[in-house]
């Protein structure tokens, strides 16, 4: 097939449950995939922080107010941007990454109530700190990221302190958890479009969304989880063992891929591979202590169903903690702890040559490649749960093949930390893709909002054994679910095809939520 299909249908999925189905039927060779490259770092700082508004305001928050600051899009390292000063956090960890020192910082002083914002006489406004005197090192260090942020533009309070009042705003008491967020990787979909002449353009990856996700001072809102590849390249590793398509330039197929189907390449052209024979084999969370090992958020699901927040402690072992392609920070002892978003490579002292730990911590840099079984895989995109296997349904294995487990009360997940694979029969807004028999694609989305928001005229969504069905009426074989609910979103011809299912707790009110990465059919 040479042509793109697209096909929109009313149909009813359940009784009393109709739905727009939106069905996009792709040439194998013209996917590809992407990460977006943000453009206004207001206009993130905006959208993002009015999302986080509105859902305090549906917690009933009274004094709501929203702390953001956004990531540079190119990291540099704490030393270059912040010079002369301790890099330590408080539990030992040595940051590297100068994104993650500013947000570090940010979060002490929202902890201990240092941080205050003051009005001036002109509608002027400056970033203060009261800290105890004592407490020379946070004083540094406070004055010096503060500094930057306001030169930068990049630090923003929502909504602002009232005008002409000129009382200062002390954050106190502030939900840090909740109301502090970082801003990452992520633009509207639709800058892209508007920018870039595309048949077909839609959502793909799981990210970092919710505030569980973002516990790590190396997190931030919208940065993208799973393996993704493109050109030969793999610009972000597979954290979690998920499902994946993949193209190896002839044929798409779906497999379940995690890091021990990569091989990382460090300074001084060191490999590690999981089968690696000798001293350069590597373990992916063991349960025992080995040489080395990559430790993620799943190492906990076997031993106890919960989600492991840090490294085994153990003091013969120095630790780096790696997000993407870059080194953010390092520790000796253990007990590191592991981003949402990111792992651990921990290793024995002696475990690798001498002088290999300053070489990594001077490049705070790795590469991937992919093991034999995957050589000739050229492009690739990772989301899950898988839906289809040759023809049969997946899902009823799912949980155990898959590294998926929402939060539950005080226990905090893994991202996506709101998908529950025992929620399947929810009707949810969906995305999915399928792979025909001929080797095409079939692009499925359906559009829904939360009930409790949802107008007459709204689609009601569907379930993912729906999704399957309608899958396997195209004649779907293979099929893998992306990203869905608010993050669905499918772009045709230049305009936008689906109702996004966002509506911040406002009823019949829709609003397009930015992602990280996207699928384009050129």
């Amino acid at each position: 097939m040479a042509e793109i299909q697209y096909q929109k249908e009313w149909r009813e999925l359940a009784p009393g449950a109709h739905s727009n189905v939106h069905r996009v039927t792709i040439p194998a060779a013209r996917l590809h995939f992407e990460d977006l490259h943000p453009m206004s770092s207001y206009l993130r700082q905006q959208d993002i922080a009015r999302m986080h508004y509105a859902r305090a305001r549906a917690r009933g928050e009274p004094n709501r107010h929203i702390l953001t600051w956004t990531a540079m899009q190119t990291d540099r390292r704490a030393e270059q941007l912040f010079p002369n000063l301790n890099y330590q956090t408080d539990d030992g960890e040595q940051i590297i990454s100068a994104n993650s020192f500013i947000t570090c910082v940010l979060r002490k002083l929202l902890a201990e109530g240092w941080l205050q914002l003051h009005e001036y006489i002109g509608d002027t406004y400056e970033w203060q700190v009261d800290i105890p005197a004592e407490n020379r090192e946070w004083i540094a260090r406070a004055r010096a990221i503060l500094r930057w942020l306001e030169e930068s533009i990049q630090l923003d309070l929502y909504p602002n302190i009232e005008r002409g009042s000129y009382q200062p705003r002390v954050f106190s008491n502030f939900d840090l958890r909740r109301n502090f967020v970082r801003i990452g990787r992520c633009d509207f979909i639709r800058h892209f479009v508007q920018n870039h002449e595309r048949q077909v353009v839609f959502n793909t990856s799981h990210f970092l969304h919710e505030h569980d996700d973002l516990i790590s001072h190396h997190s931030g809102y919208g940065d993208a989880i799973g393996l993704i590849a493109a050109e030969n390249t793999i610009l972000r590793p597979p954290i979690y063992r998920r499902g994946a398509l993949l193209y190896d330039g002839s044929a798409w197929r779906i497999e379940t891929v995690a890091l021990d189907d990569i091989q990382l390449v460090l300074p001084g052209d060191i490999t590690l591979k999981a089968d690696a024979q000798g001293g350069n084999r590597f373990h992916l969370n063991p349960a025992e202590p080995q040489p080395i090992a990559l430790y993620t958020r799943a190492a906990g699901l076997g031993a106890s169903g919960r989600a492991l927040d840090r490294s085994p402690r153990a003091s013969d072992r120095i630790e780096f903690v790696l997000v993407n392609r870059q080194v953010l920070s390092w520790k000796r002892g253990g007990a590191l702890h592991i981003p949402q978003n990111g792992f651990v490579l921990s290793l024995q002292e002696d475990a690798l040559p001498a002088g290999f730990a300053d070489a990594l911590i001077d490049d705070a840099w790795v590469e991937y490649e992919f093991t034999a079984a995957y050589s000739q895989v050229q492009a690739a995109i990772q989301a899950g749960p898988i839906l289809l296997r040759r023809g049969d349904k997946a899902q009823e294995q799912s949980e155990a093949a898959e590294e998926f487990c929402p939060s539950h009360g005080d226990s905090i997940g893994i991202s996506p930390v709101h998908m529950d694979l025992a929620g399947r029969d929810q009707r949810k807004a969906r995305t999915a893709l399928g792979i025909l028999p001929d080797g095409d694609l079939q692009l499925v989305a359906v559009d829904g909002c939360n009930p409790d928001y949802r107008s007459e005229m709204d689609s009601h969504g569907a379930t993912l054994q729906e999704v399957i069905g309608i899958l396997q009426e195209a004649g779907a074989i293979d099929a893998l679910n992306l990203s869905g609910e608010g993050s669905s979103h499918l772009f045709v011809a230049g305009g936008m095809a689906n109702l996004p299912s966002d509506r911040r707790g406002q009823r019949g009110v829709v609003y397009e939520r930015m992602l990280p990465s996207i699928g384009i059919v050129d």
